[in-house]
């Protein structure tokens, strides 16, 4: 890690704990920025209160979150991560991508963004997810993207009929992507609550579709259904305002699911109750740790939900953009390949910005891209 990069890291990780420990005196200035979002009101409240997953004034997730073993407090688990010296975390080069145009990619093709984010052409529609350019902090310079997982800028990202966002944590949803998107975007479709920061952006309220987990939504050819995570929400220290969730994408017979930040959980096998047949399965497998183990797969819980989701071909996700956990950044894909390998999965691990054929499972691109960062 670089020095430069270290210093970010450490200033970024005190402006929290300093926000953290200013609690509301902070939010005069800090906690008011656009950047922040806002909280649900009005009728987005009222929907958020009439759901099933509210309760005690929050969002619950089915199962109560495992906690760190270690007995660490939030603030030594911060501390940590910040002053731990592991050269691994970061890579030595930039990320490889390609330099194809995002707005030449056919029809049921994908091309990933880096993390989580992905342009999809699916049964004739343009689809954004989680498109999260800049970085994953509110402040300006703070756990900016690595180099070459940049090489992508909102100016890159065609027009699109949907924008789909699973939850509102900076690394997926991103105030400066969200407003550059707003005359380039038909809609937007999202969790409860998180259309409020839409609404604060400047997204016209007719143009954003709100759902809670099992509910769905059209557009065109194309069914969108929100899916339960094992996770939680916030843009500030008050957190689970807002619902997150992951994705099913069905067009045309075809079946893609996206499945946000999650960790394992009882949601996984309903989900495979609900969708016996999962094509393509984009599967969160980077930023996990023991000391915050209910919010990310774990290596072995990768495994088990890849198992019990048994999707035609899978390709591993939030990874290789943020530097936001401990571990060496490679690990989650040196995982994978040896996950898909023992259950049989076909594995998509394309660079970013490669277009690829939604059924890979038939056409898998594989490539062991890192070993060569």
């Amino acid at each position: 890690m670089s020095s430069n990069t270290r210093r970010r890291l450490i200033r970024g990780g005190a402006a929290l704990l300093g926000l953290a420990a200013a609690g509301t005196a902070a939010g005069g200035w800090a906690l008011s920025r656009p950047e922040i979002g806002t909280q649900p009101t009005g009728e987005r409240l009222a929907r958020i209160k009439a759901s099933p997953n509210w309760a005690d004034g929050m969002f619950r997730n089915l199962d109560p979150l495992e906690t760190s073993k270690s007995g660490k407090s939030r603030t030594e688990i911060m501390l940590s991560f910040l002053t731990e010296s592991n050269p691994g975390r970061f890579p030595a080069g930039p990320m490889p991508h390609a330099s194809s145009r995002l707005a030449d990619l056919p029809d049921d093709h994908f091309a990933w963004l880096g993390h989580s984010g992905f342009f999809i052409r699916m049964g004739g529609r343009r689809l954004l997810i989680d498109p999260a350019m800049h970085q994953a902090f509110p402040f300006p310079g703070f756990y900016k993207p690595f180099p070459g997982a940049d090489a992508l800028q909102t100016g890159d990202l065609p027009p699109a009929d949907v924008l789909l966002i699973t939850h509102d944590h900076y690394d997926h949803l991103d105030s400066a992507t969200a407003v550059a998107l707003r005359s380039r975007v038909a809609r937007v479709v999202c969790p409860l609550g998180v259309g409020a920061h839409f609404d604060l952006w400047g997204w016209a309220p007719e143009r954003i579709t709100e759902l809670d987990w099992f509910e769905s939504t059209r557009d065109g050819s194309l069914t969108i259904t929100a899916l339960p995570a094992q996770h939680f929400s916030g843009r500030t220290f008050q957190g689970n305002q807002t619902l997150w969730a992951g994705f099913m994408l069905e067009a045309g017979g075809f079946r893609l699911y996206h499945s946000g930040d999650t960790s394992f959980g009882r949601h996984f096998a309903m989900i495979r109750k609900a969708f016996p047949t999962i094509d393509l399965a984009l599967l969160e497998d980077g930023q996990y740790d023991e000391d915050w183990p209910g919010v990310h797969l774990l290596p072995p819980s990768w495994r088990r939900a890849a198992q019990t989701l048994a999707p035609r071909a899978v390709m591993p996700i939030h990874n290789s953009k943020f530097c936001i956990s401990h571990h060496p950044w490679k690990d989650p894909l040196e995982n994978a390949v040896r996950t898909a390998d023992e259950l049989g999965l076909a594995l998509a691990t394309p660079i970013i910005g490669e277009p690829v054929a939604l059924d890979p499972a038939l056409r898998p691109v594989f490539h062991r891209w890192w070993e060569r960062v």
